[in-house]
């Protein structure tokens, strides 16, 4: 019997030593001195940056020519906001770097005399150790917890799906739209064809002018974009302006094209939602993102700790439409550098990659390649990305390829012609995309394959910073309420309870411990909901304890022996305790199922703390009230609040029953 306390003792020594390491880790293991250097600044000023939108790149290069001049030679100026901006200068080394940061802040301080040094949301200083012992390394105990949007800062983005639908118009061979210069005729130019279609559409059809894009390829062909609601309202739009050039151009033989439409239904934001969880997991600089619906076509994002926000609503917004085209014959680029501008063998004019897009037809797209992209060393040092064709898909590409030798094929990218490859044989299923790309811009490309391309293109409706100071203060908040908390209850349980409540109070540190370790092994997000699950699932172990604790009262009233009485309380408390436990479970249960983020939040830290607490407050709190119980110096009553009774009352309460 004797063995039982020892392996109780060790137990609860190893759970909380145990706890706390997962929790807190003090020991580690020693980070590795990496190659990398740190040479990104981030700067904030008093007086704004720039007065409008349309100046931002135009002061982006003013500053950087200005660090230039000063001796920086490679450097890129980024402005985040009107009074935030960042510099990066490339250093080689740290101590290189740590001059550059003063001297770009010296440079900037004759620019904006209230310049100072700050951080990013999410940028935290590299935690340095206190002792190094081999391998491992011992740091300062912080709980290992990752913070929510509401606690640490960060972006917070909402994004509306956006229906498409693309008209093309072409004229005869010969036949232009657009009025040549100095000519006489009925020929309009593409502004005044822009602007009779936008008010044609916004008349009969309601169609918001903004949202038109009007444009006239190589003369001869008209593209109309809009947003339609329904097919049926493209088909009117398209017979609209079919109608209206018919009779502009009387003398025109005009075909109208099938159009290409892709509407928003119930099932699109789903698809959106699921692309951009891909994307913005396989970054894995963002830790959990919470990614929900609203309404039927907006997505919102919250991105804790987000460090190069531009970059991340790029990767979200583009489409990642790939698309592999034929080019016509007679098309060849100006040059194999730059894919703007193309020549026509047959005229010897030059084109925009636009008229030549249209032109070419569409073998092979993004849908047909397998999520295996990889980014590889180009033979020219630059990067490529390199990409295989489904199983199903490699025949009929090795086909293609086959019969198209000697033609143009271009690997397009959201409409962006990226490389326009010469066919030199057959291609068994598998290739690369080139085109100069940095190891960054080949990353996100990657990304941006293996993720799957958007159904919709996405328009940022909302794009707010959440303050990390803000995040800061309310972290700093909850915490000393959750201490304060959580010290008020030991107080009272010693105060009401005694040992027992001491008892229990050991059980509590043990329970906080048990928390943090699980929050933090598990990876879950802990916001501000979540931090009132924990102490509200707090209560719910000091009302277990509660219950134990008046039913060991009872049982000590009647006389037992307080062995018999802490068995016999904690075995019909537990009838009690499991049915209030299991239904608080249930309701966290059933609110992470149908609840939205923040109440998700609440519902799985309720969750956590109400095992733990299960836990705790029954195993443990017996473990420990069964040893003091085998001790001799906490046989007295008067320990566990119950007063010794005298012989007299004895008699006196046996005469009463008589």
């Amino acid at each position: 019997m004797q063995s039982r306390p020892r392996v109780w003792i060790s137990t609860i020594v190893l759970l909380l030593i145990g706890s706390f390491l997962v929790g807190f880790a003090p020991i580690r293991l020693q980070r590795e001195e990496g190659f990398a250097v740190d040479s990104k600044f981030a700067f904030s000023t008093q007086q704004p940056i720039y007065e409008s939108a349309e100046e931002i790149a135009d002061r982006q290069e003013e500053i950087a020519s200005t660090l230039r001049d000063a001796g920086l030679e490679d450097v890129e100026v980024t402005i985040l906001d009107k009074n935030l901006l960042t510099v990066e200068t490339f250093a080689l080394e740290q101590e290189e770097a740590a001059a550059d940061e003063q001297l770009v802040l010296n440079t900037l301080r004759e620019q904006f005399e209230d310049v100072q040094l700050t951080t990013l949301p999410g940028d935290e200083p590299e935690e340095k150790p206190i002792a190094t012992f081999g391998p491992f390394a011992i740091f300062t105990p912080v709980p290992q917890l990752r913070l929510g949007l509401d606690l640490q800062g960060g972006a917070h983005v909402v994004l509306r799906c956006l229906p498409k639908a693309e008209m093309s118009f072409v004229a005869a061979d010969g036949q232009s739209f657009v009025a040549e210069e100095g000519a006489e005729g009925s020929g309009l130019t593409e502004e005044q064809i822009r602007t009779r279609i936008q008010q044609l559409l916004a008349q009969e059809t309601g169609a918001n002018p903004e949202k038109v894009d009007v444009s006239v390829v190589g003369g001869n062909r008209v593209l109309v974009e809009t947003e339609p609601e329904s097919e049926q309202q493209v088909e009117r739009q398209k017979d609209l302006i079919y109608e209206w050039l018919t009779e502009q151009y009387p003398g025109l033989d005009i075909e109208a094209r099938e159009p290409t439409t892709v509407l928003v239904d119930e099932t699109t934001a789903d698809k959106v939602k699921y692309i951009i969880e891909q994307r913005l997991y396989r970054m894995g600089e963002i830790r959990e993102p919470v990614i929900q619906k609203q309404g039927a076509d907006r997505i919102i994002v919250e991105m804790p700790g987000v460090k190069d926000r531009e970059r991340v609503l790029d990767i979200l917004k583009s489409t990642a439409q790939l698309e592999f085209r034929l080019i016509p014959s007679r098309y060849e680029p100006v040059d194999v550098n730059s894919y703007e501008e193309w020549k026509d063998t047959e005229t010897g004019q030059n084109v925009t990659w636009e008229q030549v897009r249209v032109e070419s037809e569409v073998r092979f797209t993004g849908a047909d390649l397998q999520p295996n992209a990889k980014v590889q060393s180009g033979q020219a040092g630059d990067w490529v990305v390199a990409f295989e064709l489904k199983p199903d898909m490699k025949d009929d590409f090795h086909e293609f390829t086959r019969r198209h030798i000697g033609e143009i094929m271009a690997i397009v990218l959201d409409r962006e012609c990226q490389m326009a490859p010469v066919i030199r044989s057959a291609i068994p299923g598998a290739g690369i995309i080139e085109g100069n790309l940095t190891a960054e811009e080949a990353s996100d490309l990657k990304l941006l394959l293996n993720a799957g391309a958007l159904p919709v293109p996405l328009e940022i409706v909302e794009n707010r910073t959440v303050s990390a100071t803000l995040g800061h203060d309310s972290l700093m908040r909850s915490f000393n309420a959750a201490v304060l908390g959580v010290i008020a209850v030991m107080i009272f349980m010693i105060a009401y309870y005694r040992l027992p409540g001491l008892l229990a109070d050991i059980a509590l540190i043990l329970y906080v411990a048990l928390v943090i370790a699980v929050t933090a092994y598990s990876e879950v997000t802990l916001t501000l909901p979540g931090i009132a699950g924990v102490i509200l699932s707090l209560g719910a172990a000091v009302d277990a304890n509660v219950i134990i604790f008046e039913r060991l009262k009872e049982e000590l009233w009647s006389r037992k022996s307080l062995r018999s009485a802490v068995a016999a309380g904690f075995d019909r408390a537990w009838t009690a305790i499991l049915d209030a436990n299991v239904t608080t479970l249930l309701a966290a249960g059933v609110l992470y199922w149908l609840g939205t983020s923040l109440i998700k939040g609440f519902a799985i830290m309720l969750f956590i703390g109400v095992a733990c607490s299960l836990f705790t407050a029954v195993t443990v709190t017996r473990w420990l009230l069964t040893m003091t119980a085998g001790a001799r110096w906490a046989q007295k009553r008067s320990l566990y609040g119950v007063g010794e009774r005298s012989e007299e009352d004895e008699g006196g309460a046996g005469a009463q029953l008589a």
